[in-house]
């Protein structure tokens, strides 16, 4: 006797759906009317204000600007500190140069002596020819770089340009006016590079002050 064939699992209960079991219904949202809103508004204007708010409102205010006006006035120290930090950079790096620039004066000056010294017919020779092209040269990578000459000859006397050496009371220049040049001076970029060693004119001494200061001197000598 065959023994009939079961499927012993369980089977899973099928879904069923009625008129009832449809969930719950979704959230309604309140949305305030146009009229709503406007008597809300009404009645808030009407309110009477609170004193404590308003003293707290006119503090909060008062905070903002003083914090703005802190704002603006560092916003505009940055932006001086940075165009201040820019120039001085700039300078520097233009200025960078002066030590090495005045280091070199005197082996410029050593080359004019040697070509001013030199005899007229010794100035035709090629190695004296060389010195001179060498010399302007040298002469005019200074000049690229910001080094140019003081004017002193036939100008007056400037303590900030020139240095004077000695008295000149023979020349027919007014008083205070460079006549000779013992060694040139230069500026690089405006500033001094090496001041210019100078004669300056000077007026004629009096016949009377002249007795007057051998008088004094012989007084000093005979009272010592």
């Amino acid at each position: 006797m065959k023994k009939r064939e079961t499927n012993d699992a369980p089977s899973a209960p099928e879904a069923t759906t009625g008129p009832g079991d449809e969930g719950p219904p979704p959230a309604k949202i309140a949305v305030a009317s146009a009229e709503d809103v406007a008597r809300f508004a009404a009645a808030a204007d009407a309110a009477p204000p609170d004193a404590d708010a308003e003293e707290n409102f006119d503090q909060v205010r008062a905070r903002r600007d003083e914090f703005h006006d802190k704002y603006l006035r560092a916003q505009a120290e940055c932006v001086n500190i940075s165009r201040r930090l820019s120039q001085e950079h700039a300078e520097s790096l233009k200025l960078a140069g002066m030590a090495l620039a005045r280091a070199l004066l005197p082996c410029l000056d050593n080359f004019r002596r040697t070509l001013d010294n030199l005899d007229a017919s010794a100035k035709d020779d090629p190695i004296v020819e060389g010195v001179g092209l060498i010399a302007a040269e040298f002469e005019k990578v200074l000049t690229d770089h910001g080094v140019a000459p003081i004017e002193a000859i036939g100008k007056p006397f400037d303590p900030a340009l020139h240095q004077a050496m000695m008295q000149d009371h023979e020349s027919d220049a007014p008083a205070g006016t460079v006549t000779r040049e013992l060694e040139p001076g230069y500026m690089m970029h405006g500033r001094v590079l090496r001041h210019s060693k100078v004669v300056v004119s000077a007026a004629p001494a009096a016949d009377g002050d002249e007795e007057a200061d051998d008088d004094g001197s012989g007084e000093e000598s005979s009272a010592a």
